[in-house]
Parts: structure tokens; sequence; C-alpha cells
């Protein structure tokens, strides 16, 4: 006799307050438990066994066990067939790898946002890219003007209404390209571009002229210019431009700004085993 899928109460089923703060209490220890697991882990420097990572944690096998599941299932411990033991993984590597390229392009990159923000005198910005989406990790404000246009690190532009965002939009995966575009587009201005195509139809102007700007798309009245920074030959690492107002910075941006601003980008693309900028002259 066929099993009758189990038909659930129809309308709403909702959370009590207590079990939603209850819930979200539970995650956060979660996450707690499996950053201390691989801390431990990454002092002893080898692989451990359940047991002595619960003995040092103080907490019980089982609950161990599943972190360390889950953690196995991300790629982030691995397990020898062998001992049963475990050691941290592959994907903790990749990450370490792409944390220690970002830090070292901030290092390298800050002498170069003051120079750019006292010869252009305007707040100069360094974005990475997350998962083909920008996000500020520096920024030296400009302290000429009498009101500061700032960027706080940690600002995430959008990726279709902003010099950042469709600048690494442009070197993205067609894929990752398509899965952004499919999204919402939300407009912050009536500047802002919002159709798809018309932003497809911008990003082989982009790689071609190693540059892009919004004036106003973000917030009427100012204007980004953005500029590709390389490593590893065409990998891009980041990007690094200027924020100020459309006085300061026009519609179109002047050449001078431009032409800086690549000229920095070489500069740190070089530094990271790039020339990108030497083998493909930005258009003028």
């Amino acid at each position: 006799m066929p099993i009758k899928p189990l038909k659930l109460p129809s309308g709403n089923l909702k959370t009590s307050p207590a079990k939603a703060e209850a819930r979200k209490t539970n995650s956060v220890e979660a996450v707690k438990v499996a950053m201390r697991l691989l801390n431990e882990m990454a002092l002893a420097r080898r692989a451990m066994r359940i047991t002595e990572l619960a003995d040092l944690m103080g907490e019980t096998k089982p609950r161990i066990h599943r972190h360390l599941a889950t953690l196995k299932e991300m790629g982030m411990v691995e397990q020898e067939h062998s001992t049963e033991r475990y050691r941290l993984g592959w994907r903790l590597f990749q990450l370490g790898e792409a944390a220690g390229a970002q830090f070292d392009l901030r290092y390298r990159a800050e002498p170069y946002l003051v120079k750019l923000r006292d010869e252009l005198r305007q707040t100069a910005v360094l974005a990475i890219p997350i998962n083909g989406q920008p996000m500020v990790i520096a920024t030296s404000d400009n302290i000429y003007a009498r009101i500061c246009i700032s960027v706080k690190p940690g600002n995430r532009p959008l990726t279709h209404c902003s010099a950042f965002g469709r600048l690494m939009l442009a070197y993205a995966p067609e894929q990752a390209q398509s899965a952004m575009l499919a999204e919402s587009l939300v407009a912050e201005t009536d500047q802002s571009v919002v159709d798809p195509q018309t932003v497809l139809d911008r990003l082989p102007l982009i790689r071609e002229r190693f540059y892009d700007y919004a004036a106003g798309e973000m917030l009427l009245g100012i204007n980004t210019i953005a500029v590709p920074i390389f490593r590893d030959d065409d990998v891009l690492a980041g990007a690094i431009g200027i924020v100020g107002s459309i006085q300061e910075i026009p519609d179109p941006p002047p050449a001078v700004q431009i032409d800086l601003l690549r000229q920095y980008a070489d500069e740190l693309s070089v530094q990271l085993k790039s020339n990108a900028y030497g083998r493909i002259r930005p258009a003028k």
C-alpha cells in the first residue's frame, strides 16, 4: 500500500518570538563553537581526535562530532581515513590565500590612496570583489574640501548603478553577471541605470577603456570613477577610484583624473605580477 504524503494544516505557520530568539541564540552559539574548533586545530598544528577536542573545549563528544561533520562537508576540515583524526581542510587554505592577497593589496594601495587624495583633491577609495560584488576596504578622505564626501570601509556599492559595481561585474564570469542582473535592480536616484540589458551592453566598453564612472546614480550631485587593479596577469584583484561632487568630477570625467587613476592602478598591477595595462593599452 503506497504511503500518502503528510498533509500540513493550511494557513501561515508562525513562530513565537521566544522560539525565534532561541533559534537565533543557538545559531550564534553554533558559530562560536565552530570557530573555537578551528582555532584549537590551528594551534595544535596536527590532526586531532574528537575526544581530544571535546576535552580541550569542555564540550560533549556528540556536539563536537556534529560540528566537525558540518565543517567537513564545507571543506573546512578533513578526516584521515587511517586514524579518523581531523585536520584543517583545503577550503581554509583557499580562504587564507584570498585574505592574504586582500591585505597585501590594501597595504600596497594605501600610499596611492593618499597620493590620489592630494593630487586630485578628492576622496580616494579602494574596493575588492566579493563574489563579483564590490566591498570598500580602505579610503583616504578629502581633507581639502569644506564638505567632505566620505565612504566607509565595509560599504557595498550596488552592482548595477555604481562605478565600482559595474567595473567588477565587467570582469565577473558570464554566469555570475546573468545571476546578479536577474535580480530586481533598485534605483537609488532617477539617474540610476536599472535596465539589465543597458548594464550588459556597457560591460565590454568598461573592459576596453579600463574604467567606469557613475554620475548621480548612487547619490544626486555625486560622481565616482573606478579603474581595475589586476594580479597574476588578468585576474581582477580590486579597483581604485575617487568620489566627489559633480562640480569636481564632471560627467564625463576629465582625462587628467582618469589617466592618473589608471597610472596608479597600472603600477599596483605590476607589483601584483600583472602587465594587463601594458599589453592592452586603454583607450584615451
